[in-house]
């Protein structure tokens, strides 16, 4: 299920209250590999711990907590990445924790910003030092003090932002971790029967996702115009496009 519609928000990405020259201020620049030296493919799905819970299909249900979602996804890659070792982290402590840091209250969505904030100041809580992902949305007195001690161990080191598909492609194809995005969602990214969204119409609430890699149009059987496709990962549960997944042209 998708909170289409809840609170005048398609996923909860508050785009109108976020602040990119934030992200911009922190960044550390990242200087990545050749385009011609890239893999020819990036597709997490073909991990070795790929179904044994390395980015497995969330569902964020009726609540607006999508930049929570992709936030931790990109923090479970690159600790799996890193460390051979699966993990999850709680996506409603980082939804809740953000909102503490953007000053928001009530299930109206986060910011990718206040997002990084959390990553980089208090850390992702892992799943197992939290409780269940709730039905509803629970406040902020959800998260406590055990999980705070928790996160301090597993903090954002470094970010990078992304200016164009030329840098998302490299920075995935370099192996270094997976992008958090945040796009004004519409009917134009529904994927069609092949899982591939073709076009993008600006309009629609805001939603956050992350693009965890690329394949060719020869893998795809689809031609993008571009020659590749990105493959995105949606919060919506296994329903949504191709369990989960799509191919977008960039």
């Amino acid at each position: 299920m998708n909170p289409q519609g809840v609170n005048n928000q398609v996923g909860g990405w508050l785009f109108h209250e976020d602040d990119p020259r934030e992200i911009e201020r922190t960044e550390t620049v990242y200087c990545g590999n050749s385009l011609a030296d890239l893999p020819k493919e990036v597709d997490p799905r073909k991990h070795p711990s790929y179904g044994a819970g390395f980015l497995r299909t969330e569902n964020q249900g009726s609540i607006g907590s999508c930049a929570g979602n992709a936030l931790t996804e990109c923090g479970e890659y690159s600790w799996t990445i890193e460390t051979g070792r699966v993990m999850q982290f709680c996506r409603m402590f980082a939804y809740l924790e953000t909102q503490k840091k953007d000053g928001i209250r009530g299930d109206r969505g986060s910011t990718i910003s206040g997002g990084t904030k959390v990553a980089r100041d208090i850390g992702f809580c892992p799943e197992s030092d939290s409780k269940p992902y709730p039905r509803s949305y629970p406040g902020h007195g959800w998260t406590n003090r055990e999980m705070h001690e928790a996160a301090k161990r597993f903090k954002l080191k470094s970010h990078t932002v992304m200016r164009s598909p030329d840098d998302c492609k490299t920075y995935l194809g370099d192996g270094l971790g997976i992008i958090q995005i945040g796009i004004r969602w519409g009917r134009s990214m529904s994927p069609d029967s092949d899982g591939c969204i073709t076009g993008f119409r600006v309009g629609g609430g805001g939603h956050s996702v992350v693009l965890a890699g690329y394949a060719g149009d020869d893998v795809v059987g689809r031609r993008s115009g571009d020659g590749y496709w990105f493959l995105m990962k949606n919060s919506w549960g296994t329903r949504w496009g191709k369990k989960g997944w799509a191919y977008v042209s960039p």
